[in-house]
C-alpha cells in the first residue's frame, strides 16, 4: 500500500512538472504585443532565430519588431557595439527591464540595439565534411568528359582548428586528356586570443597538362576572425613560407608570401554562400604571383544532400611557357554533408 502511494505521488509530481517544463521556453515579446515562445539559438543586430515547439523550421524575426528578449537558460557569447564581448544570458530583470545576466548572477542593464551578435559557445569538439561531385559528358560530334571531385572538411578541438580540402579535376576531349589537376590544402589555427590566431599551412598541387610536375608550399600564418558565428564566418590570414616546384623538368625553390581569406554566409535556412581564395607571391625565379579562388552557393535538397554551383578561378602572372595565365571552371553538381 505504501509503495502504491509513493508511486502515485511520484506520478502526480511528474504530471505537474510536464506543463511547467513546457513553460520553460525562451520568449520574444513583440512591439505589437504578440509573444513567441521556443528555443532561441542566435541573434544578430538585425535578426533573431527562434525554433518554436509547434514548427518544424526555425523562424528569423526582425529585431526592429522585438520589444524584449528572454532566454530561459544557458549562457551566450554576446558581442556589443562597443567591441567588448561578454558571456551571459539575455533576460528580463526583476523590474521588467532588459538585462544581461552574467555568469556570477549579476544583472547588467542592456539595450537590444547594443548587441551585434549573440550565440551559444562553440562546442569543445566539432567536425564537418562536404563532398561535391560535378560531371559533364557529351557524345556526338565531339566526345568529352569533364569531372570535378571536391572534399572540404574541418575539425575543432577547443582552441585548435584544422581545415583541409582536396580537389581532383579531369577533362578529356575525343580521347585526349586536356585537364589533369590535383590540389590539396591544409591549415592549422591555434586561437591564442580570440579572435586572433596563429598556425601553419601546407599545400600540394600538380597539373602535368600545364607542365606543372609538382608544387608544394609550407608556411606560418597569423590571422583574425572578423566574424565567426552560426550565420557567417569571415577569416583572413597573412604569412610567409617556403615553396618548391618543378615546371617542365626545371626545379626551383625559395621564399614566398602567403595570404588567405575564407568567407561563409548562411543567407537563409538551407542556403549557404561561400568564397575562399589563396594568394602566393613567389620571391624567386620570375617572382610569380599565384591566385586561386572558389566561389559558390549550396542549396539543401533532402536532409544532408545539397545542390552546388561554384566558380573556380586560377591565375598566375608567370605560368609555364605555352600555358594560359588564367583558368576558369563553372561547376554544377550535387554534394553531401557528413
Amino acid at each position: 500500500m505504501l509503495n502504491f502511494r509513493l508511486s502515485t505521488a511520484a506520478l502526480a509530481v511528474l504530471l505537474l512538472a510536464l506543463p511547467l517544463a513546457s513553460l520553460a521556453q525562451d520568449r520574444l515579446t513583440m512591439k505589437n504585443g504578440d509573444v513567441l515562445t521556443g528555443k532561441i539559438s542566435i541573434f544578430t543586430e538585425s535578426t533573431v532565430t527562434i525554433q518554436p515547439a509547434y514548427a518544424s523550421n526555425a523562424m528569423e524575426i526582425d529585431v526592429g519588431a522585438v520589444e524584449t528578449i528572454h532566454i530561459e537558460e544557458g549562457y551566450f557569447e554576446v558581442e556589443l557595439a562597443d567591441g567588448s564581448s561578454l558571456e551571459g544570458r539575455v533576460a528580463m530583470g526583476a523590474n521588467g527591464n532588459q538585462v544581461l545576466v552574467l555568469e556570477d548572477g549579476t544583472e547588467r542593464p542592456i539595450v537590444l540595439s547594443d548587441i551585434t551578435s549573440a550565440h551559444a559557445p562553440d562546442a569543445y569538439f566539432s567536425w564537418g565534411l562536404n563532398a561535391d561531385f560535378n560531371a559533364t559528358i557529351n557524345e556526338g560530334n565531339t566526345d568529352s568528359q569533364n569531372t570535378l571531385l571536391f572534399f572540404d572538411g574541418n575539425m575543432r578541438m577547443g582552441e585548435h582548428r584544422h581545415r583541409a580540402d582536396l580537389t581532383f579535376r579531369r577533362e578529356e576531349i575525343d580521347g585526349v586528356k586536356t585537364k589533369e589537376q590535383d590540389l590539396f590544402n591544409y591549415a592549422y589555427n591555434w586561437i591564442f586570443a580570440d579572435p586572433w590566431y596563429m598556425g601553419g599551412s601546407f599545400s600540394y598541387e600538380r597539373d602535368p597538362i600545364r607542365d606543372l610536375d609538382y608544387r608544394y608550399t609550407a608556411g606560418l600564418l597569423f590571422g583574425r576572425d572578423i566574424f565567426n558565428d552560426d550565420v557567417k564566418l569571415l577569416s583572413i590570414s597573412l604569412g610567409a613560407g617556403y615553396s618548391e616546384e618543378e615546371i617542365g623538368g626545371v626545379k626551383e625553390d625559395g621564399l614566398v608570401g602567403l595570404w588567405e581569406l575564407r568567407y561563409e554566409h548562411t543567407l537563409r535556412q538551407g542556403m549557404q554562400l561561400f568564397h575562399n581564395h589563396h594568394i602566393t607571391q613567389q620571391f624567386y625565379g620570375e617572382d610569380n604571383l599565384i591566385f586561386k579562388s572558389n566561389t559558390g552557393i549550396r542549396l539543401d535538397l533532402v536532409k544532408d544532400l545539397y545542390a552546388s554551383v561554384s566558380l573556380r578561378y586560377d591565375y598566375e602572372t608567370e605560368p609555364a611557357p605555352g600555358s594560359s595565365k588564367d583558368d576558369t571552371t563553372l561547376a554544377i553538381g550535387l554534394g553531401y554533408s557528413f
